[in-house]
């Protein structure tokens, strides 16, 4: 059992933008996973480096859990080639659902061995969390729901235990019977996040994030932003 200490603030992982800073008043929460959803080349991938990098930049290392194709040379566009930040990012390619499995489990005991070190984990992303449920357990819904249960509380015991923010990616598809676009993985996966955030493509290479789910964050608030070479830039 841990006290919660009432009159101190959480420290809160910044973008370094400041419209995306003001929209998530702050930042990116500790203790918690939140979740990035959107169409394909939205710019969920490129929220996930960013904040990375920033937990980078705070002196912290960072793990990343790739199931789709990082790209080396996106990071370090964003990361400006600053190979002393690249050198404390942590990223680990995963091949299957069984590989993923794992590679979270080796995450909580490798954070945990660097807790109380000089460059103590202060970021975890898998970026696509649902890739491989969507390809290996697609129509196999009692297997989706097991596997989201496993990981899902691996994540959110990390979070919690070592007080960081954990960050997934999810892709969307098509609800046929409300003719919407939902995130994958519906209600177990939404039940099981505290902050969720949806990117959409807009015309004129415009792109919107759009709170849809936060405990203290109203609902429905967005803001606009481009991605450009060194990362994003916020529209006025």
């Amino acid at each position: 059992m841990e006290k919660i200490k009432l009159n101190e603030s959480e420290y809160k992982t910044m973008s370094g933008y400041p419209c995306i800073d003001k929209l998530m008043e702050g930042g990116l929460e500790p203790g918690i996973i939140t979740e990035f959803y959107g169409e394909g080349g939205a710019g969920k991938s490129n929220l996930a480096m960013i904040y990375s990098i920033s937990a980078l930049k705070n002196g912290n290392s960072a793990i990343y859990i790739d199931s789709e194709g990082f790209s080396v040379e996106r990071f370090r566009s964003i990361a400006n080639g600053d190979m002393e930040l690249i050198n404390h990012m942590n990223i680990y390619r995963v091949k299957s659902l069984d590989d993923q499995y794992l590679a979270l489990i080796k995450s909580d005991k490798l954070i945990g061995e660097k807790r109380e070190s000089k460059n103590s984990f202060g970021i975890m992303v898998v970026d696509s969390f649902t890739n491989f449920f969507r390809m290996e357990a697609g129509k196999d819904a009692s297997a989706r729901m097991e596997g989201y249960e496993k990981q899902l509380n691996i994540l959110s015991g990390i979070a919690l235990k070592y007080k960081i923010p954990v960050v997934i990616t999810n892709q969307i598809y098509e609800d046929v019977n409300n003719s919407t676009l939902e995130p994958f993985g519906g209600f177990f996966i939404d039940h099981a996040m505290k902050a969720i955030y949806r990117i959409e493509k807009l015309s004129g290479g415009m792109r919107r994030i759009t709170v849809e789910k936060h405990r203290s964050i109203r609902e429905g608030s967005y803001t606009g932003f481009r991605i450009v070479d060194s990362g994003i830039e916020c529209e006025v």
